[in-house]
């Protein structure tokens, strides 16, 4: 039996048969029935908690996301738009019988067209390129693109319809030419070109009629002796006196 029982509540030394704590009056009975290795542990119950926030997120984690996310985003699409100009340069074909600088435009024109193909200068620019080298047919497929970018543009009209009368597809080109001159009736290009198409039917009148209009329609001063030259030769075929040359 052991020589005092310590008090659990407060830790003070009783007698071995005392039946309560001389100091807090805490029942010591128990405690003397039930042997010192089997006595229970006194555990001290704060109560509830207070419960703890949480910490609040770092703000700027979403920003640090979205700021590497469109980096990535950007670094991925400078690779692709690269990687596919590496493609589009080893893949076009040159221009057939352009010279350094016809080529260095139709160049330039491609270029912005792989960027966006609804430039309608850009259209136009590699069109003429391919007109002014003699790739009728290539330029008509430009010339459709920039009509269908701009119907009002007079001059397009008839630039395509000269590719078609190089193709040797005059109705085509008689219909462009006039279809030019509802778009703008002061177009002294169609008028001349109509003039061709009717000399090529010798049909000398109409030409005749057709270049007296463009003379009158303000034409280009490097058309304008063209046009002298051409009347003259329609007033010969209809037996009329043509006019003195100016020289």
């Amino acid at each position: 039996m052991p020589e005092t029982i310590r008090c659990p509540g407060c830790g003070a030394e009783n007698a071995p048969d005392a039946e309560s704590c001389a100091q807090c009056n805490f029942p010591l009975a128990q405690q003397t029935a039930t042997p010192a290795a089997a006595k229970p542990e006194f555990k001290f119950d704060p109560g509830p908690r207070p419960v703890r926030r949480r910490p609040r997120p770092n703000a700027m984690q979403p920003i640090q996301m979205q700021i590497w996310l469109f980096s990535g985003i950007a670094i991925v699409m400078g690779i692709v738009y690269f990687a596919a100009q590496g493609f589009w340069k080893s893949n076009v074909k040159p221009v057939d019988g352009a010279n350094a600088q016809q080529e260095q435009h139709a160049d330039a024109a491609r270029a912005v067209l792989a960027k966006d193909s609804t430039n309608l200068m850009a259209r136009i620019e590699l069109a003429n390129v391919l007109y002014d080298t003699g790739n009728w047919s290539d330029a008509i497929v430009h010339y459709k693109s920039a009509e269908r970018l701009d119907p009002n543009r007079a001059t397009t009209v008839v630039d395509m319809g000269v590719c078609y009368y190089n193709l040797g597809r005059f109705a085509v080109a008689e219909s462009l030419f006039q279809h030019a001159l509802v778009l703008d009736p002061n177009q002294p290009v169609a008028m001349f070109n109509l003039g061709i198409i009717a000399e090529s039917r010798s049909d000398w009148n109409t030409a005749l009629t057709q270049y007296h209009r463009a003379m009158q329609a303000n034409p280009p001063d490097e058309m304008k002796q063209m046009l002298q030259q051409r009347i003259q030769q329609a007033m010969e075929k209809t037996g009329r006196t043509p006019p003195p040359l100016n020289k």
